[in-house]
């Protein structure tokens, strides 16, 4: 008796929030599409679109730049590293 009221209440406890969650409206997907055709009709999204690629570019060229200053700035070792006694 004592173990089917804790599986109830347990049960009850857990299906609660699954039941209020159920009931809410799926807003999060209608206001993204809303959003999203708004941007494509007024050409916002395409801007977004360039300036994404124009730091994808300027941050590859920094990168670049960066490699060819590292490979400058590293010694280059010829002959032997050890020092004659």
């Amino acid at each position: 008796m004592k173990s089917s009221l804790i599986l109830t209440l347990t049960l009850g406890a857990a299906l609660i929030p699954a039941a209020a969650y159920a009931e809410r409206p799926n807003t999060y997907v209608t206001e993204f599409a809303e959003m999203s055709s708004k941007m494509m009709r007024d050409g916002q999204i395409q801007r977004v679109m360039e300036e994404g690629r124009a730091n994808k570019a300027a941050f590859e060229a920094l990168k670049q730049r960066e490699l060819q200053q590292r490979s400058l700035q590293q010694p280059t070792y010829t002959g032997s590293v050890r020092r004659p006694r």
